[in-house]
């Protein structure tokens, strides 16, 4: 017994696929925004550079 293909289902697969990739990487790109602008104060505040403040917070973990 063969399998069919149909190009219709694969494009439809691909589509949203690409979808929510596109979404996902958005997600990401505003929680990572997010972040960072809430940090800000705290940071020049501190007068560090942005290298040596998440340096710091990355060592600290």
């Amino acid at each position: 017994m063969a399998a069919s293909f149909d190009p219709t289902t694969l494009a439809a697969w691909m589509i949203g696929f690409y979808v929510v990739a596109v979404l996902g990487a958005a997600l990401a790109i505003g929680s990572v925004a997010e972040f960072v602008l809430s940090n800000r104060s705290v940071r020049v505040a501190r007068q560090q550079t942005v290298r040596s403040y998440y340096g710091g917070l990355a060592h600290t973990h």
